[in-house]
């Protein structure tokens, strides 16, 4: 059994693998993560790999001393050549885990030159052209722009996000709701079709908790919505690597 775990700032998802099928994924808020982790040890068999993707240095090291204290050590996922993937003028030291997860799956899964666009707390756009990691673009995440607005106005603290039927509305709150949904909905068909015209017609591979909010509106600019991206990511990795480092070593 192979454990893919991917700590991000807002949510950590967790895939359950054997035999390099994904039999089992859960969710759940990176802030709660340690009080999951009985339930997630009752889902191991004994010597299962755990491999750990993780942007939460902090989360992380508690995460596995807790399963190292159960006598699985968790390695740590870092991106670097040599798996799949290459990079031209980009520091591969710099790029988070996740991110190389992602490039890594779309290039092994489709083969295609692609445009992976992550939307979660941040919203991350990378290119991969032929095998080789070109860039990326980072912008505030959908939520993470909401709540900046709704809860430092008194008035707005218990805004819902969620897609309202009219782009004009009269209420605040039907207005916030509807410029932060359609217009972030603008913002990705807008940075994808700027990728393209600086890069060519790109492969579009849509993920993350935001990806499958807006996905119904994408489904014109988007070629497939996959929302284990990162989990599959870890596991191809993990397939072509024997051990990573031991988080703790």
């Amino acid at each position: 059994m192979l454990v893919a775990v991917n700590i991000n700032n807002t949510r950590t998802g967790a895939g359950l693998f054997v035999d390099g099928a994904l039999v089992e994924s859960l969710s759940v808020p990176t802030v709660e993560l340690l009080d999951n982790v009985p339930e997630l040890l009752a889902r191991l068999s004994p010597g299962a790999r755990v491999v750990c993707a993780s942007v939460v240095p902090a989360v992380t090291s508690e995460f596995a001393a807790a399963l190292t204290h159960s006598g699985f050590a968790v390695e740590a996922l870092k991106a670097q050549e040599g798996l799949g993937i290459s990079f031209a003028g980009v520091d591969y030291r710099e790029l988070g885990a996740d991110l190389f997860a992602n490039a890594l799956a779309v290039h092994e899964m489709w083969g295609r030159d692609s445009l992976n666009v992550d939307l979660g707390t941040g919203s991350t756009f990378c290119v991969v052209k032929s095998g080789v990691y070109r860039g990326t673009v980072i912008v505030p995440g959908m939520e993470l722009s909401f709540r900046a607005l709704t809860d430092r106005a008194a008035l707005l603290s218990t805004v819902e996000l969620t897609k309202p039927d009219r782009i004009i509305n009269v209420t605040t709150t039907e207005c916030l709701q509807a410029g932060i949904y359609y217009g972030y909905t603008e913002l990705v068909r807008g940075m994808i079709a700027r990728i393209q015209r600086e890069h060519g017609k790109l492969f579009v591979v849509l993920t993350g908790g935001i990806g499958s909010f807006l996905r119904d509106e994408l489904l014109d600019v988007v070629d497939v919505f996959e929302p284990e991206l990162s989990l599959l990511g870890i596991k191809i990795a993990a397939s072509k690597m024997e051990r990573f480092p031991f988080i703790g070593d």
